[in-house]
């Protein structure tokens, strides 16, 4: 009886700790998708003229029933993300970045490459040889445009995958630290 019991203890643990990792998966996600968010408005004025300027860029991660849907290439004028996603998350591919890092692109695959929900994550392995974790989300991304956020001109979304990169770079005994919004729309 006492061996049922603990066999069931068991069971509900690893049951519930593959919960907690897709909460965890969902969470991640949403907060990938959040920090490709922004807002920006400018106003200028001089002698009786008025300018206005607004964008407001809204990301939302996109869940696929089938992770194999988000296969497909995916670019901007600058990077390339090639990706062959199976039913069961399991992914391969690779691409092209421009690190400002490095002042130039670099060539990368994806090793460890897994899709959890919308949430992507792996290493990308630089044609060098240098490793960095990857971590990414599938996103519908809405950009509003106008003169403020009474008055918008036009509303466009699209499919797409989107990541921050940090950057550091130390010069002369300084530190730098930035990050860059990465979203490459799907091709």
């Amino acid at each position: 009886m006492f061996r049922i019991g603990l066999m069931a203890a068991f069971l509900v643990c690893v049951g519930l700790g593959g919960v907690s990792y897709a909460q965890d998966a969902g969470t991640r996600a949403r907060e990938l998708a959040a920090a490709l968010d922004k807002t920006k408005y400018k106003k200028k004025e001089k002698a009786n003229i008025s300018i206005e300027f607004y964008i407001d860029i809204k990301n939302e991660p996109a869940v696929r029933a089938n992770a194999a849907e988000y296969s497909g290439t995916y670019a901007d004028d600058e990077s390339r993300l090639d990706l062959r996603v199976a039913a069961d998350g399991t992914v391969t591919g690779g691409g092209h970045d421009t690190s400002p890092e490095r002042g130039q692109g670099g060539d990368f695959t994806l090793k460890d490459a897994r899709v959890d929900g919308a949430f992507l994550s792996g290493t990308k392995i630089y044609t060098g040889g240098e490793a960095r974790k990857f971590e990414a989300v599938f996103v519908n991304r809405t950009i509003a445009n106008g003169q403020n956020a009474g008055k918008i001109d036009s509303r466009d979304t699209s499919f797409g995958i989107g990541w921050v990169e940090n950057h550091s770079r130390v010069s002369g005994g300084s530190s730098e630290y930035w990050s860059n919004r990465v979203f490459l729309e799907r091709k």
